[in-house]
């Protein structure tokens, strides 16, 4: 009995050996391509993305992260409805699957506006909404760009849009060789965001003006900036590039601005005394 078990442990001691081993020679060829979990920035999802992390699907758990940062900053800090709640959630989550219509307004029918009933506030938390999706996958590029321009232009919190840019150039750098896919070639868009963001914060429009406009061209650029560069064409009175960039944010068909677009294509169009057939 006791030969019996001593075989017995000098096997599993052989097999936890040989474990090791693997688990040694594999951690010195490998890099892990993300960066290690952290608790989550929103306590509120703790539990949600401690989940993705240990089912190891991050960018899952990422993607789960931008749909609720947009129903967070597409939401009221006061409350509304839940109706229309309800329909700023659904259209929002047509529209990343690139399902959702704008519907066209006819004469004689009344539209509800709900993006003007959700301007405004102050929303504390989304500096940390953007913090949690990065957590999860520092390369979703896209949230660098929306978040810093929500921050910068709407909120005027310029030193957090700063901090979420330079965490984004951090992240590229440390982790380009671990990306498989040329995800790397943007990069240049996020020092160019720090630099319209420091002429904004020091005043210097004439400078900050040059910048969004070459951003604003780049397929990449969120509506949400290219509707600041439309309201400072329309302060300067440039009212035929104003115009040109809300018949773009039109017909992107992105429902957070499907109204407000349609509004102001008319409000230019009558400024310009030109008809436009867009609407029709």
């Amino acid at each position: 009995m006791l030969k019996r078990n001593s075989g017995y442990y000098i096997f599993l001691v052989v097999i936890i050996i040989s474990i090791m081993s693997c688990n040694y020679l594999f951690s010195r060829s490998f890099t892990y391509p993300l960066p290690p979990a952290r608790i989550s920035t929103i306590p509120d999802y703790t539990v949600l993305d401690l989940s993705t992390v240990l089912a190891g699907m991050r960018r899952l758990g990422a993607g789960i992260g931008w749909v609720q940062l947009l129903q967070y900053y597409g939401s009221p800090e006061t409350p509304v409805d839940k109706e229309t709640e309800y329909k700023v959630s659904i259209d929002m989550t047509k529209y990343i699957f690139g399902l959702f219509k704008p519907e066209k307004e006819h004469p004689g029918e009344k539209h509800e506006h709900y993006e003007e009933q959700i301007e405004g506030g102050n929303y504390p938390q989304l500096l940390n909404y953007c913090y949690r999706i990065i957590d999860q996958d520092p390369f979703f590029f896209y949230v660098y760009l929306y978040g810093s321009g929500a921050l910068a232009w709407n909120l005027n919190r310029t030193d957090e849009a700063l901090s979420l840019l330079a965490l984004g150039i951090q992240n590229m750098e440390k982790y380009r060789e671990n990306i498989t896919t040329d995800l790397h070639q943007p990069f240049w868009q996020l020092n160019l965001y720090v630099s319209a963001i420091v002429y904004k914060k020091r005043g210097e429009t004439e400078k900050m003006v040059p910048l969004l406009e070459m951003a604003s061209k780049q397929k990449e650029t969120p509506n949400l900036v290219k509707v600041i560069l439309a309201n400072i064409y329309q302060v300067e009175k440039k009212y035929q590039e104003c115009l040109d960039i809300w018949i773009s944010v039109y017909n992107s068909k992105d429902p957070e601005y499907a109204a407000k677009a349609r509004e102001k294509i008319k409000e230019v169009s009558r400024i310009l005394n030109i008809h436009n057939d867009l609407l029709n």
